[in-house]
């Protein structure tokens, strides 16, 4: 009983390392699954990118039998205004004294026809009337039919004996006359019989516009090549040597049996034919097409053998590590084990070590912890009156200092000086005591002035101010010193620097939902290449480029604008050197009381 014992024992699962249990539940459980299901994908995907393959080449020539089908049907139609239009059949057979007399009677008859308002649709390249009728003067769409009597195409039609006739052919005189369409060429040739249908002596040619029925095979962007023929002639096709110049191949150059799919069509009186053959996609042309499948399948390989290996180096090497520093405090040296602990198992072990080797340290050290807090306190209390001297420096001071020394510019009658310390001191009150973001446009328009007040006292009448603001504007709300940002950049870089006259003016007005904003300076203005600057920094704008850039009041200026606007703003700046430079800003009408 006992060796039946032993023997059960030897062959259980506890006398296996992790590693190797890792690695069993690895390959039954994650790698051979893969495997077979990525086969089963990949497989999918193919026979699905075949299908739709198919169905993209079935579509193709769906797309070429009705467009050409269109256009042939659509002039036969055409044919049938001309057949059945008397005017026309009494202008051919009329007798005509002179040129002249036929001259006044073609322009009459191109009145009440159709025959050149057709060429408009671009499935006709050209039409010709022929008639035996000797006083007809050849010329634009009409001809003698003994200029067609020696032709291939006329001995053709008169071959098939039919009334209506679709016929191609290669017509090599058109290569050398410069504007006569394409040297391949196919025409509808019917009878104008209608009025008499013993008539032989009248002839319509309408000839199709090669170039324009050839767009629709070429147009089609398939892994293969496209053929149309008739009994007689490769048609149309989409090799790269196929033009209007060469002759036709003849049909029989391509076999039925070779092509992937094909289709016949009746266009008007005869018989198409297309031919699709298709390259055969060999697999790994399918994967580079879908190449979404390598990172699946990669992913599903290289995830879970990574995942097997940390988890398993996971749990060895912390237990390997916890048995080292166990072996450490046998020695008397405690240390903790800094690593992440985990939540499992493990990691509430290493917890729990860190934790004894925590409360044995803090036993032996308690003197030096009794220490280091005394010296904690003392530093603290340092932290404190540190603060307590730093908090004794107020803004206040230096508002009290300008009041003091305004109070005695008035008492010495220098009231000129006291109102500009005045003004002085309120700026920089309204500076260093941010308050509220936005204030009206009123508000922001008695600061601009307070500044401007200043620099007039320091240039006198070198810098001239100008403003307007318009009524229902006052109460709109602005960043505060958004506009002064803009006047203060305009004095400081634009006039200051100049010797003649400077003048500024600022506009607020509306326009529909828009508060617009305008700043004008006549100063040095900006050179092309600074300009150009500012642009791309404000098309680009964001708060990382202040610690950037030298142009930290617009940039600051227009950010703070467009926080506001939540990114509906309008700006523009226009700057020429030795003109000056325009600033137009545009923000929501946003009207209402502070």
């Amino acid at each position: 009983m006992k060796n039946k014992h032993k023997k059960i024992n030897k062959f259980s699962l506890n006398n296996y390392r992790i590693r190797t249990k890792l690695l069993l539940v690895y390959c039954f459980c994650v790698l051979i699954p893969i495997i077979f299901t990525d086969a089963i994908i990949i497989y999918t995907v193919q026979k699905n990118y075949r299908e739709n393959h198919i169905r993209d080449l079935t579509y193709s020539m769906e797309r070429v039998k009705t467009n050409l089908a269109d256009k042939v049907n659509n002039c036969i139609l055409f044919t049938y205004n001309l057949y059945s239009n008397e005017k026309l059949n009494e202008f051919l057979t009329k007798e005509y004294k002179n040129h002249l007399d036929y001259y006044e009677h073609y322009m009459t008859m191109l009145k009440y026809n159709s025959l050149n308002f057709n060429y408009n649709y671009g499935r006709i390249y050209k039409i010709i009337i022929y008639a035996d009728n000797d006083t007809l003067v050849s010329g634009g769409s009409i001809a003698k039919l003994d200029s067609a009597k020696d032709t291939n195409w006329y001995k053709a039609f008169l071959e098939s004996g039919q009334d209506i006739f679709i016929y191609s052919y290669y017509d090599s005189a058109k290569k050398y006359i410069p504007g006569s369409g394409t040297s391949r060429t196919i025409s509808i040739i019917r009878r104008l019989n209608y009025f008499d249908k013993q008539d032989m002596s009248k002839i319509l040619k309408v000839d199709l516009d090669y170039s324009y029925m050839l767009k629709d095979v070429l147009n089609e962007k398939i892994d293969g090549e496209i053929y149309v023929k008739n009994k007689k002639n490769i048609l149309f096709s989409n090799k790269p040597s196929a033009s209007g110049v060469r002759e036709y191949e003849p049909a029989s150059s391509i076999n039925s049996d070779q092509a992937t799919m094909s289709m016949t069509f009746q266009t008007g009186f005869e018989e198409w034919e297309i031919l699709i053959v298709a390259k055969e996609t060999p697999f790994w042309s399918v994967i580079s097409k879908n190449i979404w499948l390598i990172p699946i399948v990669l992913f599903n390989f290289f995830i879970p053998t990574i995942l097997i290996f940390l988890i398993g180096k996971s749990i060895s090497g912390r237990l390997k590590l916890v048995s080292s520093y166990m072996g450490k405090v046998e020695n008397e040296q405690f240390e903790l084990i800094k690593i992440k602990e985990g939540e499992d198992e493990i990691g509430k072990l290493i917890t729990r070590y860190n934790m004894m080797v925590t409360k044995i340290k803090e036993l032996i050290e308690v003197v030096f912890k009794g220490q280091a807090e005394k010296q904690a306190l003392e530093l603290a209390k340092k932290n404190a009156e540190l603060k307590a001297l730093q908090s004794q420096v107020n803004p206040h001071f230096l508002f009290n200092t300008l009041e003091s020394i305004r109070m005695r510019s008035l008492i010495k009658n220098e009231l000129e000086t006291a109102e500009i310390i005045g003004g002085l001191a309120v700026l920089f009150r309204k500076t260093m005591t941010w308050g509220d973001d936005y204030i009206t446009v009123e508000e922001e328009m008695e600061f601009v002035e307070k500044y401007m007040d200043i620099q007039n006292y320091r240039f006198g009448d070198k810098i001239r101010y100008y403003h307007y603001v318009m009524d229902e504007c006052k109460k709109c709300l602005v960043p505060k010193l958004s506009i002064s940002t803009f006047i203060e950049n305009a004095c400081v870089h634009g006039i200051e620097t100049r010797d003649k006259e400077g003048v500024i003016s600022v506009t607020v007005t509306k326009k529909e939902e828009y508060l617009l904003i305008e700043i004008s300076d006549n100063g040095k203005g900006i050179d092309d290449n600074r300009l150009n600057e500012l642009k791309n920094m404000i098309e680009g704008a964001d708060s990382s480029m202040l610690y950037n850039t030298k142009s930290t009041g617009i940039l600051n200026a227009y950010l703070r604008l467009k926080m506001y606007s939540n990114s509906d703003i309008l700006f523009d700046i226009d700057s020429k050197p030795d003109s000056g430079t325009d600033i137009l800003i545009g923000l929501p009408f946003n009207k209402r009381d502070k």
